[in-house]
């Protein structure tokens, strides 16, 4: 590990992990450090140290289980551990919208280590959600400044500049972290999406089979992928793409849900139909999905059933579904 010899590092420890899990905590960071979040949180969940509380907490965050999260952080700062749990309670408080808490729990996590990137960074993301951009940039900046080579520092001012607009100098960013973390499905996930706002799908499709080659299964890569042939005119070779996410995952919605609207501009309404109510089969509570039901139903002159489906997308919460059935004289 102090060399950098990370992979081979990760087979030592995996070896010690069988007898001693005095190894786990080297091998969830490991683990962690490469994004393999859940089995690092697996790997974790055999010791019971504050600081591998700490680093299941982190694992768990990413994963995006908050709740979760939020129990095995707190354990951690139970146990003594302060500025890495707390930063992991502040993400939690954010994501169920809880900013004033979030906030209180990030101070507390800067002020306990202040020269740590992550809490810098996490403040920043608690900011960013609350809807202060300009803030979250700053934090960003500290973070990167701090540790030029933490990833989720690069990430979250990368994918900032871009949301910003600044494509360019969200692409320096985000291949200044590949530069160090070459196996990071993040960043170039993050950079992918950076060059597809930019109008650049070549190089685009390029960091998205660059995720395939570290993970031939991702998803979101393959289905990105599928967005810029359908984006190209190139419907055939997306419907494709779109089928091989379905391939790894019959039940993923986003998948259905692009090929009905890559069947709807190549003109075949019919397997539209089928793609978009396979879709609600799955998840019935997608607003959206109904909303391009009925505006596909609208092209076809069948009335009644745009109204049906309005109406579902309307009691979902949808305001464009809202807005029309009003202006039809419809209630829902």
């Amino acid at each position: 590990m102090q060399k950098g010899l990370y992979e081979r590092a990760e087979q030592y420890f995996r070896a010690c992990f069988q007898t001693d899990t005095a190894a786990a905590l080297p091998l969830g960071t490991l683990l962690e450090r490469r994004e393999a979040y859940a089995e690092a949180s697996d790997v974790l969940s055999q010791c019971r140290s504050a600081e591998c509380y700490s680093c299941r907490a982190r694992c768990l965050s990413a994963l995006q289980q908050w709740d979760s999260a939020a129990a095995v952080a707190a354990t951690a700062i139970e146990m003594g551990a302060t500025a890495s749990p707390m930063a992991t309670m502040a993400l939690c408080e954010s994501a169920a919208g809880h900013h004033t808490n979030a906030r209180s729990w990030a101070q507390k996590a800067v002020d306990a280590d202040p020269d740590n990137a992550r809490n810098w960074t996490v403040l920043g993301v608690v900011a960013y959600r609350k809807g202060a951009d300009a803030e979250a940039l700053r934090h960003f900046r500290k973070a990167v400044q701090l540790d030029s080579n933490n990833i989720d520092a690069c990430y979250n001012l990368g994918v900032t500049y871009t949301l910003r607009g600044n494509f360019e100098t969200a692409i320096v960013t985000l291949r200044n972290g590949l530069r160090r973390h070459p196996q990071s499905i993040r960043l170039y996930s993050a950079l992918g999406r950076a060059y597809r706002l930019r109008s650049d799908p070549g190089r685009a499709s390029q960091c998205y089979d660059a995720i395939l080659s570290i993970d031939s299964v991702n998803l979101d890569a393959w289905l990105s992928l599928g967005e810029i042939c359908r984006e190209r005119g190139e419907y055939e070779q997306a419907q494709s793409y779109y089928q091989k996410c379905i391939r790894i995952d019959p039940a993923y919605t986003p998948a259905h849900k692009a090929l009905g609207l890559n069947y709807t501009q190549w003109g075949d309404y019919t397997k539209a139909i089928r793609a978009y109510q396979k879709a609600v089969q799955i998840d019935d509570t997608d607003a959206d999905t109904y909303l391009l039901i009925a505006q596909l139903y609208s092209r076809q002159g069948n009335s009644q059933r745009e109204q049906n489906a309005y109406k579902k997308a309307a009691r979902l919460g949808s305001r464009p579904a809202r807005q029309w059935l009003v202006s039809h004289g419809l209630s829902w």
